[in-house]
């Protein structure tokens, strides 16, 4: 059955384990010099004995740190014994503000009283304050004696600062509790609003968990879940859109054109983006043939972005017919400005 051992000082815990201080070598010439080589052979402690030992020293470690915990909750008490001390004394001085303040006011009565009824009442209730106010003046000395009494056996600054600490660390773990709970029910709405197909409301929920906490798991499995999603539905449109354009290219180019350029084509994969693209600018051929409109041009600056310009006869600026992926800059009608028309590629 093992022993514990009780160390009391980190130099105590060095001859436990018996392990010898480090010290500069001296010589004639001082402190410093190079120490002198030994051939003593270096003896390596047995590991069982060593695992042993460090339990030990384990134990020890949890009985001050016990200690130390009871010590900190007596002195919390008694830095409580001294709050109630100066609640009382703030309680005698509140006594004495009042009784003052009655006495002057009836002082002030008996002075400006009419009836001589009046002016013994009020001079009673003089007297009855005048006393009332000596009393509370002595507790109130007596409390003040007895708080400085108590204070001066305490470290009170060191108490303090304790409470101060803990009262923050209190404050922590109820704002940390709060916001798990936070987390826990916009996790749990979000589900549900995804579960519905309430992709917005999910989003919504989403952004401020985002916000307190960017690196939740949860918070960014849902964000992928809803990008995945919004990106299907996205996908779905394109490809039905696709679809009706197509049928809609050679009697109702305008509405094949409008059908494409309302789609969102933001993230779509490429190659869908691509067929959008160019079936959007082949129903915007075929409506610059229907309009006889002039010289038309293609404006890409991304694979699956771009404008077409025209222009109504040959002496007229270029405009504007559609635009697919862009800002309201471009919008139909709008005069296309020259450095972009250099850059543009005629419609084939």
């Amino acid at each position: 059955m093992s022993q514990s051992t009780v160390l009391k000082s980190f130099a105590e815990l060095g001859e436990f384990f018996e392990i010898d201080q480090v010290r500069p070598e001296t010589t004639e010439k001082g402190v410093g010099a190079t120490p002198v080589e030994t051939n003593e052979p270096f003896v390596a402690p047995d590991l069982a004995d060593l695992l042993a030992q460090l339990e030990a020293a384990s134990a020890t470690l949890a009985t001050v740190a016990r200690q130390d915990q009871e010590t900190r909750a007596l002195a919390l008490r008694d830095l409580e014994q001294y709050d109630a001390l100066v609640a009382a004394q703030s309680q005698a001085e509140d006594a004495h503000a009042r009784a003052r303040l009655v006495r002057e006011q009836a002082e002030a009565f008996a002075q400006s009283a009419f009836a001589d009824e009046a002016r013994a009442a009020a001079t009673r209730v003089a007297n009855l304050a005048t006393r009332a106010e000596d009393a509370a003046v002595r507790q109130a000395e007596e409390r003040r004696r007895a708080v400085e009494a108590f204070a001066s056996r305490l470290d009170l600054d060191r108490l303090l600062a304790e409470r101060r600490r803990q009262e923050e660390s209190e404050r922590t773990r109820a704002a940390e509790a709060e916001q798990a709970q936070r987390l826990s029910e916009g996790i749990t709405r979000a589900r549900c609003a995804i579960d519905s197909g309430d992709l917005e409301e999910a989003k919504a929920l989403l952004g401020p968990l985002t916000k307190d906490n960017p690196d939740n798991a949860d918070v960014a499995s849902l964000q992928d879940i809803i990008a995945r999603r919004e990106l299907s539905v996205k996908v779905d449109a394109a490809e039905e859109a696709l679809r009706v354009a197509r049928r809609e290219y050679r009697r109702d180019p305008n509405a094949a054109v409008a059908r494409l350029v309302d789609l969102d084509t933001e993230r779509l994969p490429d190659p869908l983006a691509r067929q959008v693209f160019g079936e959007w600018a082949r129903a915007c051929s075929r409506l610059c043939r229907d309009r006889g409109l002039v010289d038309p041009l293609r404006y890409a600056p991304d694979p699956a972005r771009g404008a077409i310009l025209a222009r109504e006869r040959d002496d007229a600026p270029y405009t504007v017919l559609s635009a697919l992926g862009l800002d309201d800059r471009w919008r139909p009608g709008a005069t296309a400005p020259e450095r972009l028309v250099q850059r543009a590629r005629p419609l084939r």
